[in-house]
């Protein structure tokens, strides 16, 4: 393959390629997840994504934020296999898909809270742009990821956010209508 002049070595890419998908294929793989894949299609789009990454930059093509860009290839995938007749799954191993980033323990919670949000009523755009924030993604990554604007992100967060404090506000009104006497026995809160 003909490399630009400017083009980097293949090793040193290699290993920046490599240091990379150390970092971050385990939230890009809950990203996949998260979109609806089964296990062997989040890996196909894993590694269709650090491939063409490898392609791109042995072509000496520079890439601002190769996190987002990732991101971006794996929803493109996504989308992709969508047009093709591929089905969603449910979001049911989000748990136990640890990365450096986010311990084991933590992800029960983040995988609880991301099964949950449907419930809330949020839109798809408003749950991928929680889904890619819930990676560390930047607004203007997301932004970047999703082809939308940066105050269109913010904007989408916001509502997102105003929809799962209404949704928990209600959840504390519902589990303080009864309070207990001191016999023991269940009245309702006044």
């Amino acid at each position: 393959m003909d490399r630009s002049p400017c083009a980097p070595p293949t090793a040193a890419i290699e290993r920046e390629i490599a240091a990379l998908f150390e970092r971050e294929a385990g939230g890009i793989r809950r990203y996949a997840r998260g979109l609806g894949m089964d296990e062997g299609t989040a890996d196909d789009a894993l590694q269709e994504a650090f491939f063409r990454l490898f392609l791109c930059r042995t072509a000496g093509q520079e890439i601002r934020s190769p996190k987002a860009w990732l991101f971006r290839v794996v929803h493109n995938y996504a989308i992709d296999q969508s047009r093709a007749g591929f089905r969603s799954v449910a979001l049911d191993s989000l748990a136990h898909m640890p990365g450096p980033a986010h311990p084991a323990e933590g992800n029960l919670h983040i995988s609880d809270f991301m099964q949950g949000l449907p419930q809330i009523g949020l839109s798809a755009r408003e749950m991928e742009c929680v889904r890619l924030r819930t990676e560390d993604l930047s607004y203007e990554e997301i932004a970047g990821v999703l082809g939308l604007q940066i105050g269109t992100v913010g904007a989408l967060l916001a509502r997102a956010h105003g929809k799962v404090r209404k949704a928990m506000a209600g959840r504390e009104r519902q589990s303080l209508s009864f309070a207990p006497t001191l016999a023991g026995e269940k009245r309702y809160a006044s």
